[in-house]
């Protein structure tokens, strides 16, 4: 086994809008950083690369990894973002946010595919021999945001939920014992930061790498990956820089644990499968229930006003209201309150599109992507795309073929989430969809939630991985 590492700065610049906030950022707290571990067996290679970024469309995706291949000639690649919410809209939610990246962000969106093509190329070119070990220890930074009450699943700490309450780690060691990287990885939405500052950064896992790094007092390159952390928040809430960094030194403090314990893997070869499939889509609405509720949320935001604004004012808008306010209990923390310009505005453009669906009668699948690395029966790394729930990662890891595992999501594309059949019977942000105008499913590109029974699908693209 040999393996190559990189990392590279991909900072966008100083009034881009981040999610945690829905403003235009004021400047940066701490760099967004791209990592790259190449690995090659002698037969094939695999580029892992993790970002601080929010995610990515399929595009985005694509026009990536096409880069990489261009550059390197490696066809097996996963992207995986940590999901920061102090970073800009890289994810299709919204219409206004997502509107940044074709406009007044797209050159910075447009380096980014030529950026990681020579990044990963730079970590194929530091490739020396190595030895994989894996390891795991307990830790948990984050609390289910899903509490049930006697009006519905509302965006809370629910200390009795499902969490991920472990860190995985995959240490890459030089022949001298030395460790060359650790990719670690937990399940928790970067969002101790979030609406607490203006400021770009890549929340508790930026600190938890650079602990790390400081644990082992050597070159070594940390890379944190996200898992199925869906319906976990990162906790405290919008506690801001110091308790971000208090929840990073806790995560990499395990992650140590993990890699200081860790086993070496008797086999060092690996094989990799992927698999794409579709995973159905709730129905559409009818046209005449579109067409009231799109009215509705217009004379709303005719109350407001009778002129319509450019993106830029929009923002210039949304930049005077204090987001870290009140909410409405219903909501998710990234949202303002319903009345509030630039989420009423949005919530009438992601309607509008809907209606273009129904009119169009759109029907389809949500795209799901899912990549398996696995070293005999010994271990394996599986990655899937969109916002998958905890319940996904608890399945995998009772169910997975190799006696170590670990598992990501937010990989290669993120587009919805993916709950489970159980929570789709539920409301919830999560999980709504049409007519709820706090749903994430209204946000998302495809305007409503995964259908009833879709855990099925994703179970059995799963399993296709090693069937």
């Amino acid at each position: 086994m040999r393996a190559g590492t990189s990392e590279t700065v991909i900072t966008p610049p100083a009034g881009a809008p981040t999610l945690g906030t829905i403003q235009r950022s004021t400047g940066v707290h701490d760099d967004l950083f791209a990592r790259a571990l190449v690995l090659n067996d002698g037969n094939q290679r695999v580029a892992i690369v993790c970002l601080d970024l929010i995610g990515m469309d399929f595009a985005m995706v694509d026009e990536i990894r096409d880069a990489i291949r261009h550059r390197t000639g490696i066809t097996s690649i996963l992207l995986n973002c940590s999901h920061t919410h102090s970073s800009p809209f890289t994810i299709p939610w919204s219409v206004l946010g997502w509107r940044w990246v074709a406009g007044a962000g797209k050159k910075w969106r447009d380096r980014l595919a030529p950026i990681l093509g020579e990044m990963v190329a730079d970590a194929e070119a530091t490739a020396t021999d190595c030895v994989l070990r894996v390891g795991r220890a307990s830790v948990q930074i984050g609390l289910n945001r899903r509490f049930e009450t006697e009006q519905g699943v509302v965006m809370k700490p629910n200390p009795a939920g499902i969490t991920v309450p472990w860190v995985d780690v995959l240490r890459v060691d030089r022949l001298d014992g030395t460790p060359a990287a650790v990719l670690f990885s937990h399940a928790a939405h970067p969002v101790i930061i979030h609406g607490a500052s203006k400021l770009i950064s890549a929340d508790f896992p930026g600190y938890a790498v650079q602990k790390l790094k400081s644990l082992f007092g050597g070159n070594v390159l940390a890379m944190f990956a996200q898992g199925c952390g869906a319906q976990i928040n990162g906790d405290p809430l919008r506690g801001g820089f110091a308790a971000a960094e208090h929840a990073g030194s806790l995560l990499a403090e395990a992650a140590f644990q993990a890699a200081c314990n860790s086993k070496p893997l008797g086999k060092q070869t690996f094989t990799i499968t992927s698999v794409s499939a579709g995973i159905p889509l709730a129905p559409l609405p009818t046209r005449s229930e579109c067409a009231r509720v799109l009215k509705e949320a217009e004379d709303r935001l005719a109350k407001l006003w009778s002129r319509t604004f450019s993106d830029e004012q929009m923002w210039d808008l949304q930049d005077q209201i204090d987001i870290g306010g009140a909410k409405s209990q219903s909501q998710d923390d990234v949202q303002p309150m319903d009345g509030q310009p630039w989420w009423l505005t949005d919530n009438v453009l992601c309607l509008r599109d809907l209606m273009k669906k129904v009119e169009a009668g759109e029907g389809g699948a949500l795209r799901f992507d899912a990549q398996m690395v696995r070293v005999g029966d010994e271990w394996s790394l599986l990655a899937t795309s969109h916002e998958l729930f905890a319940e996904y990662q608890h399945w995998f890891d009772a169910n997975a073929p190799t006696g170590k595992k670990m598992m990501w999501a937010y990989t290669n594309g993120c587009e919805s989430y993916i709950p489970t059949n159980e929570e789709l019977q539920r409301d919830g942000y999560e999980t709504a969809s049409f007519p709820a105008m706090d749903s994430a499913a209204l946000k998302y590109r495809h305007r409503r939630a995964i259908g009833r029974g879709a855990e099925n699908d994703v179970i059995e693209a799963l399993r296709s991985l090693w069937a």
